[in-house]
């Protein structure tokens, strides 16, 4: 018994001594010793030799009071000897900071003076990590929750590993310099003029706002990206954007090497939103001249040359990054439709217009718009015109293969590789209630001739209306798998009975807004309250398009009969009259101007 309480005890006074250790020595006090003991050695004299014999272990602490917020910077605690050039080829933490022409470091008399004094600028402004630390762990923000680790240097744990060897290096350090140091010409931050230069030429402008750099409004603000992110998650967001965000629309750009990304993430890194260089007086121009001339001053135009036209907008189509979205023969980005036989799908009107504009022919499109040069969108728009190869389909299968899996799926439910980018989303075929509640004539339209406003082109001139019956013969059978039934007649009219004037409008928006806005939304674009629970998503009845290519019949159909397989119901069903639908249908036409030559009505 008294061994054991003898054993007991002396465990008890190691533990409280290792505790008091640990709690009275710190390793920043064995590098202080350390220094001073080196310094003394190296002491050319008896006053500096008694000076280092008065100093003991002390917190070293600078308070910088500029560049951004009042920090407190404790790093010269361990680093003491960051400006004694004696200590240069000394291991850290006792190694001298290097002096650099680069860094504006002059030598004078044969000795070197800083530029950025430690006295007057600190450690973190450039080097980031946590000042106040003084454990390595804590000071250089390895902890998983600091939101600053030291640039390029520490690593934390929650880190990706295969990334994490890209994220090592000192060029990180130059998104710091770049706060003040913003010169094009500035030869201390060429990786982040190089991640510039693809932020241009890889279009992230195009979707991005920047302030003072570029006014995308598709994705998010990044003008101080820098600063809310730490450099892992701005490499994963470049390198695989759906491990991030699994709904992200943002494309993985393969044609990016990992040096590239790299280049990217120390530029945007340098966004902190305040660039400690400018005054209001920058930021008012910036703000006032928008990103539009900033952003034509950034890209480099091609010179087109007529004679090579279709051949420059190929390079051109390859070199704007088109195929991180699009599908180009063998390249895929897997976001938006296949270009491989565009010049069969498109006209060039339309194809130019898509280019300057891309919601003026898609409403509802996610591209955004670039700025290129108008040759330019004539030199791409002569090469996809040119694209006019039909791919090979023996059979009905390979038809839905070429022009149909890639939006509508391999189980033809709608949900193709590319089909969560679409809206309105690609039909569900599966959905036997729809595909028999249309004539067949309907059907064979809409392959033939696309439908307007939407993803849905019109293959007239890659299928003959042969080819589009036996098409839906074997949509018919793979996925709707019942035998193929022709919908009963329905009581239409073959006009609205109604004439358009104020008080119908009115009555039509009252109906509007007590049956439809729930899914349809008050305006009318489909994104009523309930819109979220429901798929496919509520048609966007101010897509002007598509409204300009239905006719008045259709409408009072859909209204009257619903759209089986939706959530759209038959309201015929609740009472509405053709007088009701006939003052929606006035409704309906009035939120969409009327195209060129006054007709709403199509044939499809």
């Amino acid at each position: 018994m008294r061994f054991a309480l003898a054993v007991g005890t002396f465990l008890i006074l190691v533990i409280h001594g290792v505790i008091l250790y640990n709690q009275f020595s710190h390793k920043w006090e064995a590098h202080q010793i350390a220094y001073f003991n080196q310094a003394k050695a190296m002491a050319k004299g008896e006053a500096e030799r008694a000076s280092l014999e008065a100093r003991g272990p002390r917190i070293e602490q600078t308070v910088v009071a500029d560049f951004g917020e009042t920090r407190v910077d404790r790093c010269i605690t361990c680093h003491i000897a960051s400006d004694d050039p004696r200590f240069s080829t000394y291991q850290q933490p006792l190694k001298t900071h290097p002096y650099s022409l680069a860094m504006g470091d002059v030598q004078k008399n044969g000795r070197w003076e800083r530029r950025h004094k430690f006295s007057e600028f600190g450690c973190t402004v450039c080097h980031d990590g946590q000042g106040r630390g003084l454990s390595p762990k804590d000071a250089h923000g390895e902890d998983e929750y600091w939101p600053d680790p030291i640039l390029g240097a520490a690593v934390q744990e929650n880190w990706r590993k295969e990334f994490v060897p890209m994220l090592r290096g000192k060029e990180y350090l130059e998104a710091n310099c770049a706060q003040c140091h913003t010169g094009a010409h500035f030869t201390g931050t060429p990786t982040v003029r190089k991640g510039m230069d693809l932020f241009y030429a890889s279009n992230c402008y195009g979707c991005h706002r920047i302030e003072g750099l570029s006014d995308g409004t598709i994705g998010p603000d990044l003008t101080e990206v820098g600063r809310k992110f730490k450099i892992d998650y701005l490499y994963t967001r470049i390198k695989d954007p759906k491990s991030v965000l699994a709904t992200s629309i943002m494309p993985k750009f393969n044609m990016l090497s990992d040096q590239d990304i790299k280049a990217l993430v120390i530029f945007l890194k340098s966004r902190k939103g305040k660039n400690f260089s400018e005054t209001e007086m920058d930021r008012y121009r910036l703000r006032a001249t928008g990103g539009a001339e900033l952003v034509q001053a950034h890209i480099k135009p091609v010179q087109i040359n007529p004679a090579q036209m279709a051949k420059q907008g190929e390079q051109l189509v390859l070199d704007r990054a088109c195929t991180a979205c699009h599908k180009l023969g063998a390249k895929d980005g897997a976001i938006a439709p296949d270009l491989s036989f565009e010049g069969l799908v498109k006209d060039p009107a339309w194809l130019d217009s898509h280019f300057r504009n891309p919601r003026i022919t898609m409403p509802d499109s996610i591209m955004p718009a670039f700025r290129f040069t108008d040759d330019e969108f004539k030199a791409m728009t002569s090469y996809l015109s040119g694209l006019k190869a039909v791919p090979a389909m023996p059979t009905p299968e390979a038809t839905y293969k070429a022009l149909c899996l890639r939006c509508h799926g391999e189980k033809g439910d709608g949900r193709g590789l590319i089909a969560e980018h679409l809206d309105p989303s690609p039909r569900d075929f599966t959905k036997a209630a729809f595909m028999n509640s249309k004539p067949m004539g309907r059907l064979v339209a809409s392959i033939s001739k696309g439908v307007d406003g939407t993803s849905m082109p019109a293959w007239g001139k890659l299928v003959d209306e042969k080819q589009a019956t036996a098409l839906l013969g074997y949509i018919q059978t793979a996925f709707v798998k019942e035998p193929r039934q022709e919908p009963k007649a329905r009581n239409l009219p073959a006009a609205n009975p109604v004439a358009s004037s104020p008080e119908s409008i009115a009555r039509g928006e009252a109906t509007f807004v007590n049956r439809c806005a729930g899914c349809h939304g008050r305006k009318g674009d489909g994104k009523g309250p309930n819109s979220l629970d429901i798929l496919p998503k509520p048609r966007n009845l101010r897509n002007g398009l598509f409204m300009a290519s239905v006719n008045d019949t259709r409408l009072f159909d859909s209204i009257l009969y619903g759209v089986q397989g939706t959530a759209m119901p038959s309201w015929i069903d609740y009472g509405m009259s053709n007088n009701d639908v006939g003052d929606l249908v006035n409704f309906l036409r009035n939120l969409n101007p009327k195209p060129k030559g006054g007709q709403n009505a199509g044939t499809i």
